[in-house]
């Protein structure tokens, strides 16, 4: 038995093959697999994904074509996993959004806003002159 680390990048790397080289649903668009995690029961595979949405496209839209693009080819998927993975039971195969990359933009202009407004207020007369309250 494999430890779960390993076979989450096992899984990852196939599913990442497959999906570029055999799928062919123009619902999918351009897709990256960000992530694969795996139950401690080993029975569901959760799989995290991006897509670059066309332009001026809506990104929630373009998440939801493809999380229904993904369910569809979940059973292809799964019986290509079995074949290459070796194993009694092969993980269902569950698509998800992955949305690091948008909260990850979000807080970076938060922190941007904050660092506009600290330049856009005037300084403390008392922290100028070296003076503690």
């Amino acid at each position: 038995m494999q430890r779960p680390e390993r076979l989450e990048d096992q899984i990852h790397f196939l599913l990442s093959s497959l999906i570029q080289r055999e799928l062919r649903d123009p619902e999918l668009g351009f897709l990256t697999l960000t992530a694969v995690r795996i139950t401690g029961d080993r029975s569901i595979a959760r799989v995290y994904f991006t897509v670059l949405p066309p332009l001026g496209g809506d990104q929630v839209a373009q998440n939801g074509f493809t999380r229904k693009a993904l369910g569809r080819a979940a059973g292809f998927l799964r019986t290509q996993l079995a074949m290459r993975l070796k194993m009694k039971r092969v993980p269902e195969l569950q698509f998800f959004p992955d949305g690091t990359l948008e909260e990850g933009n979000h807080l970076e202009t938060l922190l941007a806003e904050l660092e506009q407004e600290r330049a856009a207020r005037p300084p403390d007369s008392l922290a100028e002159s070296g003076e503690e309250k």
